[in-house]
């Protein structure tokens, strides 16, 4: 694994790169990487759908888009009715060839 691409996804996140690989180890987490990118799954399920969602992913744009497919067919393996990410606003004209469209913003407050 590159754990520098783990680190540099997890950058201004609070999660650690052992953090995470301890939620891979449980089944929390899943991993997806390539020579140039690394992405972390989470699977958010609710009352009427099951999410694949990317909470965290670095490296070179191109190779990130390579993993999309497989991580779509792992989530659809898994039962999600739903792929998503959440991240920087640029990702939203970056995913768009993809088939990805903006849902509604997310906002947070430190407690």
């Amino acid at each position: 694994m590159k754990v520098e691409r783990l680190h540099e996804a997890l950058e201004g996140s609070g999660w650690t790169v052992d953090q995470v690989l301890d939620g891979v180890e449980r089944g929390d987490f899943y991993l997806f990487q390539n020579d140039g990118a690394v992405a972390v799954v989470e699977f958010i399920i609710s009352p009427r759908h099951k999410v694949g969602h990317v909470w965290a992913a670095g490296g070179d744009l191109q190779s990130y888009l390579e993993l999309v497919p497989i991580m779509e067919a792992f989530s659809i393996s898994n039962g999600c009715d739903i792929a998503g990410g959440t991240g920087r606003v640029g990702w939203v004209r970056a995913m768009k060839s993809m088939g990805y469209s903006a849902s509604p913003a997310a906002i947070e407050k430190e407690l």
